[in-house]
């Protein structure tokens, strides 16, 4: 754990202002805060630029996105006269390491932990390996080593190692990216995203990085660097982000479309990466609004149901398509607008029905559901959704209509059942859409089906 990782405020410098004015800075879950006073005159510290400072344990923590307060005073009135200034900063990111984070440092690399995928991540082979290996080498610790979109893609094993035993006490997966454009501080963070998205997305449930680690150096300088004895360290992120509650309940890895148990199942997840990772910026809207459908899974509303209606429509692969075409609409068009100005509307009218004409040139909403269920059954198999799936997600489409211009509130219990029934059937094909266009294996395929979104929906009652 790095030293200014506390449960209490360490004592600190600041080194911005040129003046070397003390307080404490707080790093915890909860909260990134420093607390900044002068006892001889004004200053005032800017939010808009990252705050530098030094603490009690000769680490420096740079503060990034940083909200900033006036700085505050306080007086004594009668002699001797004394004031105190104050001023109170609130940072989103903290970066603490051997020396300064500036806004212009690039991430080479950055490693991250992330809870509840040691299972999802256990390949027997390579565990057993490193079990029976007291000093295991580095590529008998690797997972694999991958290149998508401008990064490589990593995974390892993390060991502990007691001297009373020749194996680990514990083995835990870790994971990277090294990208080949540094990206700043700001940037980075969204690739981190969408790896945890993936692992997310394996097991149904919301995941979080953790232990974020960052470094200026790519993987082969930083080695060489450690050869030389000339490598500093690299440094710590921290943000405040709430950890999401899991189920371990909802934790089966036998329902994950890929998983890494075996050499097979291995070279698959990889292939699922790489195509996720390849594809993620233009899925980071509808990604976001899985891991949001993940964190309410115990809940019943209208926000889950608004959120999960939203996903479907940001998913680019679901998309209403066109039943006519562009030169049967004109013609359409042409023939209604004249029409409408033979029996003596004016022209105003004529292109309000040719309006109305081309607006139905896309298939309905029945028929989009109809043709997406086809789809996804003709990928995961006969029965993938219900057969009542049609008019469950017709029903969502009601419901969401009266969720957003007010809170939906079930008159009876089998009103309510429907809601919760609907909401569940638009996740639930949100899921099936977006594994859809991944190489999930022939293995995997049935399992995507037994994932606990698609579950959820077929044990929900109705």
């Amino acid at each position: 754990m790095p030293k200014s990782e506390s449960t209490r405020p360490l004592h600190c410098v600041e080194l911005v202002t040129g003046k070397n004015l003390t307080g404490t800075v707080l790093i915890s879950d909860n909260e990134l805060r420093a607390d900044i006073y002068s006892y001889d005159g004004h200053f005032h510290i800017k939010g808009e630029e990252p705050v530098f400072l030094q603490t009690e344990t000769n680490e420096i923590v740079s503060l990034h996105a940083n909200v900033t307060m006036i700085a505050g005073t306080s007086s004594r009135s009668m002699p001797p006269l004394r004031s105190t200034r104050h001023q109170e900063i609130l940072s989103n990111v903290a970066v603490a390491g051997h020396d300064a984070w500036t806004a212009q440092d690039g991430v080479r690399q950055v490693c991250f932990n992330v809870k509840h995928t040691r299972q999802l991540m256990r390949h027997d082979g390579k565990v057993r390996t490193i079990g029976r290996t007291p000093f295991p080498e580095q590529d008998q610790l690797t997972i694999f080593n991958d290149t998508a979109q401008g990064m490589t893609l990593r995974a390892w094993y993390g060991a502990i190692y007691g001297v009373e035993l020749e194996g680990p006490k514990e083995i835990w997966p870790t994971f990277g990216l090294e990208f080949n454009q540094p990206q700043n501080i700001r940037d980075y963070i969204g690739y981190v995203s969408d790896y945890v998205d993936f692992l997310s997305f394996c097991l149904g449930v919301p995941l979080a990085p953790s232990s974020i680690r960052i470094d200026r150096l790519s993987f082969t300088e930083m080695m060489n660097a450690i050869k030389r004895d000339e490598y500093p360290g690299d440094h710590k992120v921290h943000y405040v982000w709430p950890e999401a509650k899991v189920d371990n309940r909802d934790l089966w890895v036998g329902s994950s479309p890929v998983r890494c148990w075996d050499d097979e199942e291995l070279g698959a997840f990889r292939t699922c990466l790489a195509a996720w990772m390849n594809r993620a910026s233009s899925w980071r809207r509808p990604n976001a609004l899985m891991m949001t459908a993940f964190s309410l899974k115990n809940v019943v509303s209208s926000e889950r149901l608004l959120n999960a209606c939203r996903w479907f429509e940001e998913i680019p692969i679901g998309k209403a398509q066109p039943v006519l075409s562009a030169s049967d609409v004109d013609a359409i068009a042409a023939v209604a607008a004249a029409k409408a100005q033979e029996l003596g509307h004016d022209a105003a009218i004529g292109e309000r029905v040719a309006g109305a004409v081309r607006w139905i040139r896309s298939e309905t909403t029945e028929q989009q559901f109809k043709r997406l269920i086809a789809t996804v059954e003709a990928k995961f198999g006969k029965g993938a959704m219900p057969k009542e799936a049609v008019e469950h997600l017709k029903r969502a489409i009601g419901f969401r209509g009266k969720s957003a211009h007010g809170h939906v509130n079930p008159e009876s219990d089998a009103e309510f059942r429907a809601f919760s029934k609907s909401t569940h059937a638009m996740e639930s094909l949100c899921y099936l859409l977006t594994a859809l266009e991944l190489p999930v294996p022939e293995k995997g395929l049935s399992r995507t089906g037994a994932n606990r979104v698609v579950q959820d929906y077929r044990n929900a009652y109705d």
